[in-house]
């Protein structure tokens, strides 16, 4: 009985510490870096860090105005004006707590873009996969999956040297594609959607899936489509398939997830390593 206490309390320790590495990655922002958010009527760029952490605190639900202080370790008065600037421009609302009228609730208004960076600029294809790359020039016309990767290695490249990100809108349109996808691969069990997503993936060239873990829920992909033959970044690139999964897995337990990405190709792992939690 100890034994399986001690078990369920390791397993929810490893589960609070993915959720709080998501959070850390992201405000993972670099010097110079410059954050996109369109709201109705326009684009706003932000690159003030303390503008980015608030809007980091209430990307997935409202804040209270109190704990957005206690999180950045700001002065009140300092928070305060740089929400008035994000007021201002669109990209957040403030508005009193329904349940207490003195407190302040802020809540995002704007969706996130991506971003300008300087740090994958330089970053380069290994030897082995430039090969592969000069090889898959050549395919058949009837060869959809190889003319669809190599798109995606194109695109991906391509915003890397000219220093855009744009996870967030890949991800967004994962989330799109996940939902319609979700009841087409959809099972009783974990175990049996993991299987039917593999079967679907492997039978499009997507990679591998595999349930290596249950708590937390932790899919292993081989062979990831979206992100093997990228370059070696050091962190992690495949902002569509959490996208896919997010969706693929709310819809299995009717309950919105967070996903985070361990293990990428492109962080210079050898395989993708995705952990899927509830949201609190």
């Amino acid at each position: 009985m100890f034994y399986c206490m001690r078990t369920i309390f390791k397993n929810i320790a490893k589960q609070m510490q993915y959720m709080d590495s998501r959070s850390e990655s992201e405000t993972d922002m670099h010097d110079g870096d410059i954050r996109l958010f369109s709201t109705r009527n326009t684009v706003v760029a932000i690159d003030s860090p303390i503008k980015l952490r608030i809007l980091s605190l209430v990307s997935e639900k409202p804040q209270l105005f109190d704990r957005i202080v206690e999180e950045t370790r700001k002065a009140k008065s300092t928070i305060s004006v740089h929400l008035r600037d994000l007021e201002r421009a669109g990209l957040i609302s403030i508005q009193p707590d329904r349940e207490d009228s003195r407190r302040r609730l802020i809540a995002l208004t704007s969706d996130t873009i991506g971003r300008l960076t300087n740090a994958d600029r330089d970053a380069r294809l290994p030897a082995h996969i430039t090969r592969r790359l000069a090889a898959d020039l050549s395919f058949d016309d009837d060869d959809l999956v190889s003319f669809f990767r190599y798109c995606v290695r194109v695109f991906r490249t391509q915003a890397m040297t000219m220093g855009i990100n744009l996870d967030p809108v890949l991800e967004k349109t994962g989330a799109e594609v996940g939902r319609i996808l979700a009841p087409r691969v959809a099972g009783r069990t974990v175990e049996e959607l993991v299987f039917r997503m593999d079967t679907f993936w492997q039978a499009h060239g997507l990679g591998k899936i595999t349930l290596t873990n249950t708590l937390p829920l932790t899919l292993e992909v081989r062979g990831c489509f979206e992100c093997e033959d990228l370059p070696v970044t050091g962190h992690s690139a495949c902002a569509f398939d959490r996208g896919v999964l997010g969706s693929v897995f709310s819809f299995h337990l009717h309950s919105e997830v967070t996903v985070v990405e361990e293990r990428c190709y492109s962080a210079g792992d050898d395989r993708c390593i995705f952990i899927i939690t509830a949201r609190s």
